[in-house]
């Protein structure tokens, strides 16, 4: 059976179920080109997979808020910014005016970072599977948007070198030890120096409860696979767009637009057996590790496709 089809149908291998798992993401399609083994082998398979199994982790790497701040300076030059023990989100505006929301550790959470980066702290690096473009034209996002080709260069083949639309530090998940059933994304991540940076005109605003957000460049898009439609009218399945403060938003008119969606305060971030993640460049699919105990195992599944096979052979002979 092919291996993909056995992730996210059936349990996983043995030995990605001997440790006490939050669950897994699995990526839709490849990660990075088709010909991209020799990535994949420079990484030693540790980074460039189909899937990432998230375990409970043997220390705590959570974060929560401690605290807000605001400072005049450039924020680079600032104490928090420059301690490297320390998460901080900094949201850039006008003239060296930025807003710091220092973090904590939280003892009850473990955290996991996915991106472009190849970095120390992306637990699960994602890369664009159109890369190389070897024809003029548009590319269209995994949503069908359309977008033009950002040309960066020309290889010794001629082909020429799309520019990546997934952010080298996309989105985090806050996982809860206690119950591992209840992990939540975030959009963006940290880099190596432990911060996250909004520049100036980055979508970013203050909320009614005075704690600060915003919206990554592309944007972190969210599809939950049981949305409870309120009429027979309504779309069942909508995509949202999560923020860097974790709460849901209807869709940017485009995806790089600077004017954000609405508040859906009534839905959430955290995440289902079967929920969508798209990262502008890939989308991942999550599996959560009660939901792949409830799937068939891969030894039902060859079962039931040998019971298919000899009901379609008996339905031939018959026939005849």
């Amino acid at each position: 059976m092919d291996p993909t089809v056995e992730v996210i149908l059936g349990r996983p291998a043995v030995e990605d179920s001997t440790d006490e798992s939050y669950g897994e993401f699995i990526l839709l399609g490849y990660n990075g080109p088709p010909d991209s083994a020799s990535l994949r082998c420079s990484t030693n398979g540790r980074k460039h997979r189909s899937k990432m199994t998230f375990r409970v982790r043997e220390q705590a790497n959570g974060i929560k808020k401690a605290g807000i701040s605001e400072t005049k300076q450039n924020p680079l030059q600032n104490d928090a910014v420059k301690d490297s023990s320390k998460h901080v989100v900094s949201y850039l505006y006008y003239k060296g005016h930025a807003v710091l929301v220092e973090y904590e550790i939280d003892q009850a959470k473990d955290m996991f970072q996915i991106g472009r980066s190849s970095e120390p702290q992306i637990d699960f690096t994602i890369v664009d599977t159109w890369l190389a473009a070897s024809s003029p034209g548009s590319v269209l996002s995994p949503l069908g948007h359309h977008r033009s080709q950002k040309v960066k260069s020309v290889n010794a083949k001629g082909e020429k070198q799309v520019s990546s639309t997934i952010s080298r530090y996309a989105c985090r998940i806050l996982a809860d030890r206690e119950e591992p059933n209840k992990c939540y994304v975030y959009a963006a991540g940290f880099d190596t120096s432990r911060n996250i940076f909004l520049g100036e005109k980055a979508t970013k605003w203050q909320k009614k409860n005075g704690e600060f957000d915003g919206l990554t460049t592309n944007g972190v898009l969210i599809l939950h696979p049981n949305r409870s439609a309120d009429t027979e009218n309504q779309e069942m399945y909508i995509w949202r767009e999560v923020s860097v403060d974790g709460e849901i938003y209807t869709l940017r008119e485009t995806r790089s637009s600077t004017k954000r969606g609405d508040l859906v305060p009534d839905e959430t971030n955290q995440l289902q057996d079967g929920t969508l993640i798209d990262l502008c460049g890939a989308t991942l699919l999550w599996r959560s590790a009660e939901g792949l105990k409830q799937s068939p195992s891969t030894a039902e599944l060859e079962r039931r496709l040998d019971e298919l096979n000899a009901g379609e052979s008996l339905k031939i002979f018959l026939d005849v």
